[in-house]
């Protein structure tokens, strides 16, 4: 698998950042609907099994231990795809904030040894992207309580959406420096 450059890790930043910012800024009902929402469930859980057993395939034969990578990938993948029956509620929630948490490492491994041109990469990655996805991941209802606090408020959201769509905005400004 070829590794992702630095440039690609911030235009897929800003196009995560700028939807978010876009979506927060407006306020859009997606946010308070799609926590239950099948098809939200669906596309974001397949996404999320569908990255990590690709990640595990691609996975190099030391890392491993000997064991089969057959095996590896079928109990991975029956594992990942059990939390569908097994733990439908909030799905939605959790594979968001694994997703987040596998772009931040697909983003840090493009900035590795690119200083100073990956510290904005970095401090997104790590102060949004892991930091919330794995609070997120690990407790689906605090998604609900801040979405729900920051959409309370229309200044609240602006703010948080221009925050986003800025850093967003930055990520597109450091990706064409670079390119």
């Amino acid at each position: 698998m070829e590794a992702v450059t630095l440039a690609q890790a911030y235009y897929a930043l800003a196009a995560v950042l700028l939807l978010a910012g876009f979506l927060v800024w407006t306020g859009a009902a997606v946010l308070r609907s799609f926590r239950r929402s099948g098809f939200a469930t669906a596309v974001l859980g397949l996404a999320a099994v569908a990255w990590f057993v690709g990640w595990l395939w691609f996975l190099p034969e030391p890392d491993l231990a000997g064991i089969n990578r057959n095996l590896v990938l079928a109990v991975f993948t029956v594992a990942s795809l059990a939390t569908f029956k097994y733990l439908p509620d909030l799905l939605a929630i959790r594979s968001l904030g694994v997703l987040m948490m596998f772009l931040a490492r697909h983003v840090l491994d493009a900035g590795y040894t690119h200083l100073p041109y990956s510290l904005l990469a970095a401090s997104v990655s790590y102060g949004l992207l892991v930091l919330f996805g794995l609070w997120w991941a690990s407790s689906p209802p605090a998604f609900a309580r801040q979405c729900d606090w920051i959409l309370a408020a229309t200044f609240r959201h602006r703010l948080l959406g221009a925050l986003l769509a800025g850093l967003g905005a930055a990520c597109v400004y450091q990706a064409f420096h670079l390119a």
